[in-house]
């Protein structure tokens, strides 16, 4: 966080915090509800002015609960979130993964996907969901690896009948083959059930 505002914390430590007034789209766009009213079906206004947004980058954080908020100052400001903590896209050189902070993805443990096709996963920063408009950039480099000790068998491409498989309950051992190859067992997992898996709370409410 900014030297500032861990000061500011320090000095005005009983700020209370506050809810509904701020959420991250599935899209990683911050998302401000001037009214709080970010669990009445409201869209919220997106957050355009980009000093203001790489302050929120910066300021992200969570508690031990798994409630994710942005520290304004000495107000914490919870985050309602459409998907995950963060949210991943492909960078420019269509070689990286990057979260909607900016922090680069190069760790990966496990790979959630729902019934809606999304695709989760739990990176070295948190739990995070890929941006929905790069799903279709990203599938042709999806690759089902084969077992360690089976050499006659080529990695796949992640294709119908492994989606099958998954629905099945079956676990598959799957790599995202760019710049850095990032290979975790992959499983299918209803959505509801996935900020229990990965950590994390949708919908923060005060204690």
């Amino acid at each position: 966080m900014d030297e500032q505002v861990l000061g500011a914390m320090q000095k005005w430590p009983n700020v209370p915090a506050v809810y509904g007034w701020l959420s991250l789209s599935a899209q990683g766009d911050w998302l401000l509800h001037p009214h709080g009213d970010a669990r009445q079906g409201h869209s919220g206004e997106k957050i355009a002015n980009e000093q203001i947004r790489q302050f929120m980058n910066r300021n992200y954080a969570a508690n031990e609960a798994g409630e994710w908020f942005f520290q304004n100052g000495p107000q914490r400001v919870y985050v309602d979130l459409a998907g995950a903590p963060y949210i991943v896209r492909l960078a420019n050189d269509m070689q990286t993964l990057l979260t909607h902070n900016e922090l680069p993805v190069t760790r990966i443990s496990q790979w959630l996907l729902d019934e809606h096709g999304r695709l989760y996963m739990q990176t070295e920063h948190g739990a995070a969901m890929l941006a929905g408009r790069d799903m279709g950039l990203l599938s042709p480099h999806l690759l089902v690896v084969p077992e360690a000790n089976d050499t006659s068998v080529a990695a796949t491409p992640l294709d119908q009948a492994h989606l099958q498989a998954l629905q099945e309950g079956n676990t598959l051992l799957v790599s995202l083959d760019i710049a850095v190859r990032l290979t975790a067992p992959m499983q299918w997992l209803g959505n509801m059930h996935i900020p229990a898996r990965l950590g994390f709370v949708r919908e923060p409410v005060a204690g």
